[in-house]
């Protein structure tokens, strides 16, 4: 597990053993089931920015975190369509299965997102968010590594460097807001 494992804060081991056992499955799922499962996280992804966008302009938020946010919700959607695409190219006539693994990343429900957007602390989102883009970039890069398959080898490194670009995105809105650079 090595260098994936090594950058997560996990608050309890339960986390990091529940974290470690749904990575494990996924890396045992096939080409298809792969492409369902990532364009499903995109479109939660997606639906997670889409909610940050709507709450940062209810508390009035600087605009570009609002544009930032708004941004990720597009590209998030426009990921999953691409995965689709992918998906009827590779496998025509036949329909996305449903996979019943949880989201790697951490998700966060309406209500924790509301407060943590009431409770105004834009560095903590951000710091969050960035933390979230970061696993997933190194979830792919490790999946990556360990596939066998060409195109599954393919697709978790265009997925690597899309969330690469989420994370370098908020990062740099990170550093314009604050003046810094991000911990950790």
């Amino acid at each position: 597990m090595g260098n994936c494992m090594g950058k997560v804060r996990y608050r309890t081991e339960g986390e990091k053993a529940r974290f470690k056992k749904i990575l494990e499955a996924i890396s045992k799922l096939n080409h298809m089931e792969l492409l369902s499962y990532w364009m499903e996280q995109e479109v939660k992804e997606a639906e997670m920015y889409y909610k940050l966008y709507q709450l940062s302009k209810e508390v009035n938020w600087d605009e570009r975190v609002s544009k930032l946010f708004y941004q990720l919700y597009k590209e998030s959607l426009g990921h999953a369509e691409t995965l689709l695409r992918m998906f009827h190219e590779m496998f025509p006539g036949k329909k996305p299965p449903k996979i019943s693994l949880p989201a790697l990343e951490v998700e966060l429900s309406e209500e924790q997102l509301r407060d943590m957007a009431y409770r105004g602390d834009v560095k903590d989102i951000l710091e969050y968010l960035m933390g979230t883009e970061r696993l997933a970039h190194d979830v792919y890069r490790y999946l990556s590594d360990k596939a066998v398959d060409e195109d599954s080898k393919a697709t978790l490194i265009w997925l690597a460097n899309i969330e690469n670009g989420h994370y370098q995105k908020l990062r740099r809105l990170y550093a314009t807001l604050f003046g810094e650079e991000a911990s950790g």
